[in-house]
């Protein structure tokens, strides 16, 4: 999956939530270099964004770059509310593509998890994905076309390990969504799918240590992933020769899952 001259989402207006690094960094640029205009959202590290929107431009990109605590009940509200006003209104009341890549990671055994604990994974793992897909259905169903993409975790199909019920039970939530969704959307020209993957490679920063290298022994190819083998199976997915398939979660794991 290489990007060729033909960028096949000219046109096409993105967001990425949680793409000032890591997997969601990666999965924004490749959307870029395929031709979408790309909306980097970040939480907390402004610097951190504008990196990436202007590493987006310097390829030749669109980028805009957009603040939001998606943690925050109101977060996700935020975010809509300035969306219109990205690319200085050339796509108000448009969204062709979401990537729900916002997420947030806790251990805790059943016995010491707590409510607060509860809530900070619910939130954005959860119920912000529900409200900002709820809000793209609508702009996409007005186009006849869009692709909304989870980003879930083989966490969400298996529980390997304990301490990781709460964040196991959200990214089953994100499957179960990703499902009845393309239930309700594919009429209306919408496919819905999600990505789950392993542990990765966080760049340039080596993952070691007794903990990350048992994770490493899980996998059947011996190593982590790589964020832009992620980004490039979301590039796919949004692409036309994805466009008969829909409601599916595709394990990017190394063979963690097999």
């Amino acid at each position: 999956m290489t990007s060729t001259t033909v960028q096949p989402l000219a046109g096409k207006i993105a967001l990425v939530t949680g793409s000032s690094r890591g997997i969601g960094a990666a999965v924004a640029k490749r959307l870029a270099l395929d031709g979408a205009s790309v909306v980097v959202h970040y939480c907390s590290n402004a610097a951190q964004g504008q990196n990436v929107v202007e590493s987006i431009r310097e390829a030749g990109g669109s980028a805009a770059l957009l603040q939001a605590d998606l943690g925050q009940l109101h977060g996700p509200a935020q975010l809509l509310a300035a969306l219109p006003s990205a690319f200085d209104s050339r796509f108000a009341n448009r969204l062709d593509i979401l990537v729900n890549n916002a997420g947030t990671f806790e251990y805790a055994p059943l016995q010491q998890a707590t409510d607060e604990s509860f809530d900070r994974l619910f939130n954005l793992n959860v119920r912000s994905v529900f409200q900002l897909s709820r809000h793209a259905a609508g702009l996409m169903m007005a186009a006849g076309w869009g692709r909304i993409i989870n980003m879930g975790s083989v966490f969400g199909e298996a529980a390997p390990a304990p301490g990781m019920s709460l964040y196991c039970g959200t990214k089953f939530a994100i499957q179960g969504f990703t499902r009845a969704w393309s239930r309700d959307l594919g009429p209306h020209g919408i496919t819905v799918n999600n990505i789950q993957p392993a542990v990765i490679q966080p760049e340039p920063a080596p993952i070691c240590g007794p903990t990350f290298e048992a994770m490493k022994r899980h996998t059947s190819v011996g190593r982590f992933g790589k964020a832009s083998e992620i980004a490039d199976m979301a590039a796919f997915l949004v692409s036309p020769q994805a466009a008969f398939i829909n409601g599916e979660s595709f394990n990017v794991d190394g063979g963690w899952n097999a």
